[in-house]
């Protein structure tokens, strides 16, 4: 193993030591009654079950949902951040009788920013949508111990952002700084692009977070933050992103690993990182935990999405379909109707099914990973390949084959079904569900390499399935963000069933304390 860096030692160590919780002193922390986190819990599991969220996203998720309904009902921050609060204790998504009382304050001043900033009407598209993201990511940050992580992150990109490069230079080195800095966001903290947008706003626009510096110039403040939008959206949207974030990926395993291994026993993680050889046995051993734990999150996850696609998907489909086809035909296709109703939790089944293990090769690349982050020396450096460049001629062959794919996937999709004597309406809906199911099942796939540090080049087999899974995929993510995005049963869930049942649970909890204040008085 090579020589580990002393300073790295000490930073690790300290970083993964216990810090005691600070409770505020009894009367001034945030208190929900039992009974009405019952209720909020039972609330909370039935709407992630229509609207399926990954697992490390739904409290941020909940944020946004219930600032949307705060802002629909209250004007004053206080009260905004005071409920938001409360019902995020409800929730189970805070711990209850922790936080004190002066949070709602903290909070308060992050809510009346932006409702200073929402009186100006932007003419950017979803700008409002995208700052309230932003709103949620900067609470979140606020309420939960996040320090551990901001120090494994800040190594993780210390380690990389020299040593990841592009070659010919394609790229500014701020550009290439900015991307390698999102592929560890993306990489370490599994962040999607309202907490990227946050962590790259604080960089452009550190003013965001101090708004007193800014509350007599809003119109000149939305400027800046519709600027700092367009160029957030740009380094998001840009071409190399993937490219970055699959280069950052190797690392971002093995340090994610040595943490874990590192807050099995904290008290002795000096020991551990000081012994090469307990260390290496350490990581070995919690890689492999970690990977059986992400084979077991799939399994949780294609439960999770069969629940939500009958939820929200096959039952909607199920009713078009069939007085449609009543209407068009005289009856309906009863066959085709069932094959449609079954076909998306079986190719669920399947897809889990289909992945396979990492490779022997995977444990080993995660140990020296560890090593080279944790070395003096740092880790090895890595060239990646810029743009490829292609003569007119190979652009258009390229671009038509990449069209034949697409008739070829679809048009031996169409002539299947029609062999089993489907209709137009029946196929639609089965090309609809093959699509969207599948784009689902791809994104749960990647979700289970979570750990996967090494993977072997796709071979002859692997590229007929690409071949003809492509354009599925391709028409699946489209689907997914355009028409897939309209859901009914969400949609009641938000503006008919909460915002009711929370002002119940309010008055609910409200009586409770007055009963308990008379009960007192007796």
């Amino acid at each position: 193993m090579e020589t580990i860096s002393k300073a790295k030692i000490d930073l690790l160590t300290k970083a993964v030591q216990p810090t005691e919780l600070e409770l505020a002193t009894e009367g001034r922390r945030l208190i929900v009654h039992t009974a009405i986190s019952r209720f909020s819990v039972f609330y909370e599991r039935l709407r992630t079950a229509i609207d399926y969220k990954e697992e490390h996203l739904l409290r941020r998720s909940a944020i946004v949902r219930i600032l949307k309904r705060q802002f629909s009902l209250e004007t004053e921050a206080e009260q905004i951040a005071s409920q938001t609060l409360r019902e995020l204790i409800a929730a189970k998504y805070l711990a209850n009788d922790h936080h004190a009382e002066e949070l709602i304050k903290d909070i308060a001043a992050m809510v009346a920013k932006f409702l200073a900033v929402k009186r100006i009407h932007s003419k950017i598209p979803d700008f409002e949508k995208w700052l309230l993201e932003i709103l949620a990511a900067e609470i979140d940050e606020v309420v939960t111990d996040q320090k551990e992580e901001k120090i494994f992150l800040n190594l993780l990109y210390e380690q990389v952002g020299e040593k990841i490069r592009l070659k010919n230079n394609e790229l500014t080195d701020e550009e290439r700084r900015l991307q390698i800095f999102v592929a560890c966001l993306r990489n370490f903290l599994k962040a999607d692009d309202a907490l990227i947008s946050y962590k790259l706003l604080r960089i452009f626009e550190p003013r965001w977070l101090r708004p007193e510096l800014w509350t007599g110039e809003v119109h000149e403040m939305v400027a800046c933050l519709e600027s700092s939008h367009k160029r957030i959206q740009d380094i998001l949207k840009h071409p190399y992103h993937q490219k970055f974030c699959n280069a950052v990926k190797p690392w971002s395993v093995s340090l994610t690993v040595l943490r874990a291994a590192l807050n099995e026993e904290p008290t002795k993680a000096r020991e551990l990182l000081e012994d090469p050889s307990a260390l290496k046995k350490a990581i070995e051993r919690v890689a492999e935990v970690r990977i059986q734990d992400s084979k077991r999150r799939l399994s949780r996850g294609i439960v999770r999405a069969i629940i939500y696609l009958f939820l929200t998907k096959m039952l909607f489909a199920a009713v078009l379909e069939y007085p449609i086809e009543i209407a068009l035909y005289g009856k309906p296709h009863v066959q085709a109707l069932l094959i449609n109703m079954l076909f998306p939790p079986v190719l669920m089944i399947i897809v889990g099914a289909m992945i396979r293990p990492p490779v022997k090769e995977n444990v080993t690349r995660i140990v020296n990973g560890v090593e080279e982050l944790l070395s003096i020396e740092g880790i090895t450096a890595i060239e990646l390949r810029g743009k490829r460049h292609y003569s007119t001629f190979g652009a258009t062959m390229l671009a038509l084959g990449y069209i034949f794919m697409f008739v070829v996937s679809f048009g031996l999709i169409f002539w299947l079904l029609s062999l089993i004597g489907y209709t137009w309406i029946s196929m639609a809906v089965f090309v609809f569900f093959l699509c969207v199911v599948s784009f689902f099942a791809y994104r749960l796939r990647l979700a289970s390499k979570e750990y996967v540090a090494y993977e072997k080049q796709t071979g002859v087999g692997g590229l007929i399935i690409d071949f003809f899974s492509l354009p599925v995929l391709k028409v699946g993510r489209f689907l997914s963000e355009t028409v897939s995005r309209f859901n009914v049963i969400v949609f009641f869930f938000d503006v008919v069933l909460e915002a009711p049942f929370k002002i119940f649970l309010q008055a609910l909890e409200e009586w409770f304390y007055y009963m308990k204040d008379k009960k007192d008085q007796l």
